[in-house]
């Protein structure tokens, strides 16, 4: 048992994130939660027994009638710690309670609760359950109270540090009043409210059912298997061959609702050298686009893209759903994993400016290899999904593509396709919502460069982490905006050839000497024809290799001159 001081209140802007993460995605008092999740179980048998059980009579009647009177955190730690003595001194269970105050000890007592196992933060993580207590107050009226929301944050806190399990149990007591929730990437949905005056027993069953599911049932991946006392796990894609997972993640998600990919290292054995990326996601597709991408890449040979070397669909949200009955449809998503070689290092973690320069040139290869060999273009540009690796061979790549999520198969393109992209890299004739082609690709390598030349941020791969670093006189602010049509106009204006002077006076000292690279590649990508630039697409074969190799060969010659 052990507890830490109350935290500071959550933003506004944390706030409003989760608002709109959970809009339209939450559903209260679902038909069937109590029998799906505690009712139907082997263990309800055994804790009702204990609670009925002669010798244990004195000591759950006095848990019992303590329930109204946790009002503050020493009560509260106490009754937790007669709780788990009660149900499990005999054959105790691997975790134990911690315990948040999340007021001031002047206001009503309130607390997060969380019932953890000593694992760290490896692969399953170490927070089983969470939940908030808080005595006296009022049940929650409407999803959009800011108790709620900061609920939700929790929840969303758990995910990112366990960001590959399926699902999260927690409760939430107002009062006397006590409402259980499951979260998973669909969204959140909750029990009947329970309660707690007529049947105060309620608080200390649940929390036993909590304490006695297994990892399944609390809602842990069980794809990924645990290696004794150790952090970290493997994962198995058939009988023969496992994959070990390393501790740390390379990729997680910052949301609750959505793919929520999640990437790890592995190596194909415990001690092994990390080569390989084992990559845990929810689509909403039912066909997989990225693998069927990265398939064809292969069979096409592909230069400069991600290897696929194993996949397995594990699950959906309906199938974790199932047996409930909900209000209204819900978002499914298929769980999969997917792994890839080789292992590379973000484009933003780059050693030396030398080596980015070599690094986009190839990538501008591996673009044009995509779109020629390969009949498909990325549509997703942007840092996160370009990485550097290690060279075993003159012919090998520096730069590399990953995440083919968002790939256009051009022999089977739709007459209207969905705007896909990531704020701040979009090229403008995305934002203007034409059909995506080649050279959009190639604009957003070129918005890459930029933003890397202005922010030289080492740690973000996204344009709102990079911007937190820039003052607000930054050009590049304007370029992130829901918006799209004035982000393109945006982008527009500073595209002119007045406006890219002023984008060329934000590059950051260690670019400085780089502004020269830039204007080339400005002049390749937006030729100035009849006073204005050019943002449309040239088709010819001849155009096309010009710009490729253009743009290739601006980042070679740069990087063969740049002296570091």
């Amino acid at each position: 048992m052990s507890s830490i001081p109350f935290p500071s209140m959550p933003s506004e802007a944390a706030l409003h994130s989760i608002r709109e993460d959970l809009k339209n995605n939450v559903f209260r008092g679902v038909d069937g939660f109590l029998v799906k999740y505690f009712e139907d179980k082997s263990w309800a048998a055994a804790i009702l027994n204990k609670m009925h059980d002669t010798e244990s009579t004195q000591v759950v009647g006095k848990l019992v009638a303590d329930v109204p009177n946790l009002v503050d955190l020493d009560i509260l730690t106490e009754w937790l710690t007669r709780l788990q003595s009660l149900f499990f001194a005999a054959d105790p269970l691997d975790f134990h309670f911690r315990i948040q105050a999340t007021t001031a000890t002047d206001s009503p007592f309130s607390a997060s609760i969380y019932l953890e196992t000593p694992d760290g933060q490896g692969v399953a993580g170490s927070t089983r359950v969470f939940g908030e207590y808080h005595h006296g107050s009022a049940p929650v009226a409407a999803e959009d109270d800011s108790g709620f929301q900061r609920f939700c944050l929790l929840a969303r806190q758990v995910f990112k540090t366990q960001s590959a399990r399926l699902f999260l149990h927690a409760f939430l007591v107002r009062g006397m009043t006590l409402e259980l929730w499951v979260f998973d990437r669909s969204g959140a949905y909750s029990s009947e409210k329970l309660d707690l005056a007529q049947s105060p027993h309620l608080f200390v069953q649940t929390l036993a059912g909590y304490a006695m599911m297994s990892d399944e049932e609390c809602g842990i991946n069980p794809f990924v298997k645990r290696l004794g006392p150790r952090p970290d796990g493997y994962v198995s894609l058939d009988l023969d061959d496992k994959l070990y997972l390393r501790p740390e993640v390379i990729a997680a998600p910052d949301y609750l609702v959505g793919p929520g990919t999640t990437c790890y290292v592995a190596s194909a054995s415990a001690v092994g050298e990390s080569n390989t990326v084992v990559k845990f996601s929810w689509r909403v597709d039912q066909t997989p686009t990225e693998l069927r991408a990265l398939k064809r890449a292969g069979e096409r040979n592909v230069w400069g893209v991600i290897r696929l070397l194993g996949h397995r669909d594990l699950g959906s949200i309906a199938g974790l759903r199932q047996g409930l009955q909900f209000p209204q449809p819900f978002v499914d998503r298929t769980f999969s994993c997917v792994v890839t070689a080789p292992l590379g290092r973000p484009i933003q973690k780059f050693t030396s400016i030398r080596e980015l320069l070599e690094v986009l040139c190839d990538l501008v290869k591996a673009l044009r290899s995509l779109h020629i060999d390969g009949r498909m273009i990325h549509r997703d540009i942007a840092l996160k999904n370009l990485v550097i690796t290690s060279q075993h061979g003159a012919d090998s790549p520096k730069g590399m593509l990953i995440d083919l999520d968002q790939a256009l198969d051009l022999d089977n393109r739709r007459t209207i396709e969905p705007l896909v992209g990531s704020d701040g890299f979009m090229a403008i004739g995305i934002l203007s919502w034409r059909p995506h082609t080649y050279r959009h690709d190639l604009e957003s390598l070129f918005y890459v460069f930029l933003w890397l030349a202005i922010g030289n941020d080492r740690e973000h791969d996204d344009a709102y982490g990079i911007l937190e670093g820039l003052p607000k006189t930054s050009r590049l602010w304007k370029w992130c905006s829901m918006d799209f049509y004035a982000a393109g106009q945006v982008k527009a204006a500073d595209m002119s050839p007045e406006g890219f002077l002023g984008i060329l006076h934000e590059f950051s000292a260690d670019f400085a000497p780089l502004q020269d690279l830039a204007k080339k590649l400005h002049e390749l990508i937006f030729p100035v024809r009849d006073g204005e630039i050019f943002t449309g697409t040239e088709t010819e074969q001849t155009a096309i290799e010009r710009l490729y190799d253009g743009m290739a060969d601006a980042f070679r010659l740069a990087a063969i001159t740049f002296q570091n």
